[in-house]
């Protein structure tokens, strides 16, 4: 089933909404939009003015003794202030379920789906999509190659 219009229908609810948080867990990385979250396990990254501030990747390196020590973290809290803040003003998905998000503060977010099938593992959660406390509005996850939208969780 293709789910791009579902998904992009979706997340037009965050077009308008603010930035107002960014954490993270090792290589995921947590958008709070007002009462929506967006927690990303994919590759992504994050964009100002065509110049790259921070990737998942960007956890590869670090000091192999301290979890935060790792220029994930490090290019986070030296762009924090230029993230955050700033509110959406277009989301879009691709077939892949890679997803696009322009804030007014010149910052892009792109997640991009990873992994094709899988050899020797199940699929992999790529992005999961919620409103904060809200057992009725879907719970949106992505996988590698499929979606669960669970309605009323």
């Amino acid at each position: 089933m293709n789910y791009q219009v579902k998904l992009n229908e979706y997340l037009q609810a965050i077009v308008g909404k603010q930035l107002d948080a960014l954490n993270l867990a090792c290589e995921m990385m947590m958008f709070s939009f007002e009462t929506y979250e967006l927690h990303v396990q994919c590759l992504t990254r994050i964009i100002c003015e065509d110049d790259i501030l921070v990737t998942t990747l960007d956890y590869q390196s670090w000091d192999g003794e301290v979890g935060e020590n790792n220029d994930e973290w490090y290019f986070i809290e030296q762009n924090r202030a230029r993230i955050v803040g700033g509110k959406v003003t277009s989301v879009t998905i691709n077939s892949l379920h890679d997803v696009v998000i322009n804030l007014d503060n010149g910052i892009r977010i792109e997640l991009f789906v990873k992994n094709g099938y899988n050899h020797f593992d199940d699929e992999h959660e790529q992005w999961v999509f919620f409103k904060h406390q809200d057992h009725y509005h879907p719970f949106i996850t992505v996988y590698s190659k499929t979606v669960d939208i669970a309605i009323e969780w």
